[in-house]
């Protein structure tokens, strides 16, 4: 890791440590059933940043593994369907301006990805890897279920987050990474791209002279550089198509830093394996998770 890098995670670390995590629970009626229930959940991040986040925890004494679903770079994050909710405890947390954590930054989607990029004292995505690894911290300080081996999993912008966090958090038991967002890399500035990593040439047509300033304030979350610090297993998917999140090439450079990387590529785009995939990710999460 480069000592840019190096300094932007440590910095991050000390601003995120001088802020309670102060979880609040409040339990969903109408989404909990009986077998497990649904909580809202809010806690505080970077700034005194109020986030919000669905828990589900089964019915049960515990402990329970945990599945946390980074968020995608989108306006919704939801509650995530999995079939195996009835014995894992399942966060879906959210980072700021997104839907129920847009109380006073309500991010545009394009134009979160380019939001304040000019400076790395107002480029918003910097603190959204901060909400990435706060809403982990979230999971670990809440008082409503026992924690066992935690997986971290998310696609496109999520699977970049959720390499983040397996990276700076000895905790992750388990990554499954789909398709993770090259930001930060040099591959996410070539001409041509699909959305949402187009979104940065376009920004850089309205302001060409801002080049090596968007160079240098998105590198330190470029994955590559944090990958070796990765020491959980991970599932990685690529689609060999795919111009807007993680390209081919791009892709395979991550799985080569990867200590333990079990690489799938598939024909496709940003799907990354799409439904096929998605059957192979939960039986590899099952036993990494000890579900049988």
């Amino acid at each position: 890791m480069t000592t840019a890098a190096n300094r932007f995670w440590s910095q991050t670390e000390a601003i995120l440590d001088e802020v309670p995590v102060d979880v609040q629970l409040h339990r969903d009626d109408f989404y909990s059933q009986p077998d497990w229930d649904v909580f809202q959940m809010r806690y505080t991040s970077a700034d005194g940043y109020w986030l919000y986040a669905w828990l589900s925890v089964p019915k049960g004494n515990g402990p329970f593994p945990a599945i946390v679903r980074m968020p995608d770079y989108a306006s919704v994050h939801d509650i995530v369907y999995t079939p195996l909710r009835e014995r894992v405890v399942v966060m879906n947390p959210t980072f700021r301006g997104q839907r129920l954590s847009d109380h006073s930054i309500q991010a545009e989607f394009p134009g979160l990805l380019t939001e304040g990029i000019a400076d790395t004292e107002t480029y918003i995505m910097r603190r959204v890897f901060a909400d990435a690894l706060r809403g982990f911290d979230a999971l670990l300080a809440q008082d409503q279920a026992i924690i066992g081996n935690i997986a971290v999993i998310g696609a496109g912008l999520g699977g970049a987050l959720a390499l983040a966090v397996a990276a700076r958090r000895i905790a992750v038991h388990a990554v499954a990474a789909n398709t993770p967002m090259a930001l930060g890399n040099p591959a996410s500035l070539a001409k041509g791209l699909a959305y949402p990593l187009a979104e940065l040439n376009d920004y850089l047509r309205l302001y060409p002279d801002r080049r090596d300033a968007v160079k240098q304030n998105t590198a330190d979350l470029d994955p590559l550089k944090i990958a070796r610090r990765i020491t959980a297993p991970v599932l990685l998917s690529v689609g060999i198509n795919d111009t807007g999140l993680c390209p081919v090439a791009f892709g395979e450079k991550l799985a080569g830093q990867i200590s333990d990387c079990d690489f799938r590529a598939y024909h496709g785009a940003s799907e990354g394996g799409g439904h096929e995939h998605a059957q192979i990710q939960q039986s590899w999460l099952s036993d990494k998770l000890g579900l049988g």
